[in-house]
């Protein structure tokens, strides 16, 4: 029901917040002779964000270093307690959605809430940070590639063939439009769950070959061993979820879409990873998990499945890493082309860039755009002689905590944003989740930040030095928007969404600020 503010402003001709995000945002006057477009369902944006996570690659390699180098037997709260962080982020996050219907996500919101200048810094690091996620991605999809076909006797070869090969592969599909994607990321994703689960059900309705345990569960348990290392590597296996803001244009009734398909995404990761840790504990027994995945973490998800499947399944399983972390790569690329599309659609990167593809309805330009830059970010790595594993730990870590900088940016710019429209969300929506999801990200990023240098495997100061990079993205962003006020007020007016916006944005809060609205 309208609040009884909403319906004084509407009787004053005003619009709410709420209001202007039920439409379709109107012509840019900087459309540059293209447009994104799709039609998208709940279920296939879930699909195609989840696939970023790469959940197979996760629970082989990802989850079970929670359990023998985090804090062991109560690695599944620590997921349930990094999703429920993530949820509370989603309600802030998906209330924006619903209220700005324009495309861009973090640099759009950040860009409504707290200015135009840092949320150009913000649109510089989001498309930053999903360039160093392609650089990692083709070095850990060459790297699943060697390994399969070692399993198999075949010659080694190296992984930066491999890694091109999915370079073109993924270059080709982005040039279409994202529901073809969309469709490939689908088949992976299912695959990968299903494949799960062979392991996860007989676990939950047997016990395994030691029983049912609730140890996971205990306090003493949870509270051990490494929490820092347990959380830093539950962050990794729940990104992705974020990018379905970005998708807006090609979705059906995006209100309502990405909201839904957030919530599931990151409530499906939850459960998913919480089931699947505690059958891997229960499978080996909490008295024995850490001492088994000791030497190679991996032995934990492959030996249990093994046991259950037998070899063929197994050898299917093994396959499948390297579809899940393709569909990672993929999904990582159609989210970095559409940051450049925005970018180039608002005149802040050339205007080519956001130009869509006028029969696929996709940012074509953008996508072969991204395509060069990740290749070209992987040349110093190539002829460094840097080892690929090194090289794709450093970039996933780098993303990480560049997404907590951008969460955390993104919930402070939800709150401010609500403070200075006129809109008719709940409190919860606007306020009171927002600030839980601020105190919860803060601990993220405080946990990720000390343990760092151990996730990248390098000196202090390395690990210093690449954070501080993030920061400096930011100021550079801040600084050339600074500039183009001055020099270039069209384009600054356009940065986080164009100058035909609903409204524009306040560039500071109106002398009174309305109550909130009950809706």
């Amino acid at each position: 029901m309208m609040s009884a503010k909403s319906t004084r402003l509407r009787s004053r001709g005003e619009t709410t917040a709420s209001e202007t995000g039920t439409a379709g945002p109107p012509p840019s006057a900087h459309d540059t002779g293209g447009s994104l477009h799709g039609t998208m369902s709940t279920l296939q944006l879930a699909l195609t964000v989840l696939a970023m996570s790469a959940p197979i690659g996760n629970v082989t390699g990802v989850l079970p270093l929670g359990i023998t180098r985090g804090n062991g037997i109560g690695t599944p709260v620590i997921y349930a307690f990094v999703g429920m962080i993530f949820l509370l982020f989603a309600v802030g996050f998906t209330t924006m959605t619903r209220n700005l219907p324009k495309p861009g996500a973090f640099y759009t919101y950040i860009t409504a809430g707290l200015s135009r200048t840092l949320g150009l810094g913000a649109g510089f690091l989001a498309a930053f940070t999903y360039l160093v996620y392609m650089v990692g991605s083709y070095a850990f999809f060459g790297v699943s590639v060697k390994n399969v076909l070692s399993t198999f006797g075949a010659p080694a070869t190296p992984w930066w063939l491999w890694g091109a090969i999915c370079c073109v592969i993924v270059t080709t599909l982005g040039h279409f439009n994202v529901e073809l994607s969309g469709k490939v990321l689908a088949i992976f994703m299912v695959m990968e769950v299903v494949l799960v689960m062979l392991f996860n059900v007989p676990v939950l309705f047997s016990g395994g070959p030691h029983g049912y345990q609730i140890d996971s569960f205990e306090p003493a348990h949870v509270f051990s061993g490494d929490l820092g290392v347990a959380t830093l590597f539950a962050i990794t296996c729940f990104l992705g979820f974020e990018s379905s803001a970005i998708y807006r244009d090609e979705v059906k009734r995006p209100e309502r879409t990405i909201p839904r398909a957030t919530y599931l995404a990151i409530g499906g990761l939850g459960g998913f990873y919480i089931l699947t840790s505690w059958a891997l504990v229960t499978f080996w027994g909490p008295s024995h998990v850490a001492a088994a995945g000791a030497a190679n973490p991996t032995i934990l998800f492959n030996g249990g499945f093994h046991h259950y499947m037998g070899d063929s399944f197994t050898q299917v399983m093994t396959a499948l890493v390297v579809t899940s972390v393709f569909a990672g790569a993929l999904s990582t690329h159609n989210a970095l082309s559409r940051y450049l599309y925005s970018l180039g659609r608002d005149g802040i990167l050339p205007s080519f860039l956001g130009k869509g593809h006028g029969q696929h309805g996709s940012p074509a330009h953008a996508s072969a755009f991204a395509t060069a830059a990740a290749v070209l970010g992987t040349l110093p790595f190539l002829l460094s002689g840097l080892d690929a594993v090194a090289m794709y730990s450093s970039m996933f870590a780098l993303g990480t905590f560049a997404l907590l900088l951008l969460f955390t940016l993104t919930t402070v710019s939800v709150i401010r944003y609500f403070r200075i429209v006129f809109h008719s969300e709940r409190l919860w929506n606007t306020v009171l989740a927002p600030v839980l999801a601020l105190a919860g990200l803060l601990l993220l990023i405080t946990l990720t930040s000390t343990y760092y240098s151990m996730s990248i495997g390098a000196s202090q100061w390395l690990a210093t030095g690449q954070q501080l990079l993030l920061v400096a993205i930011i100021i550079v962003g801040v600084l050339v928007g600074l500039r183009w006020r001055t020099t270039r007020p069209a384009v600054y007016r356009r940065i986080g969404g164009g100058a035909g916006a609903h409204h524009d944005i306040p560039e500071r809060e109106p002398a009174t600020v309305p109550d909130h609205g009950q809706s």
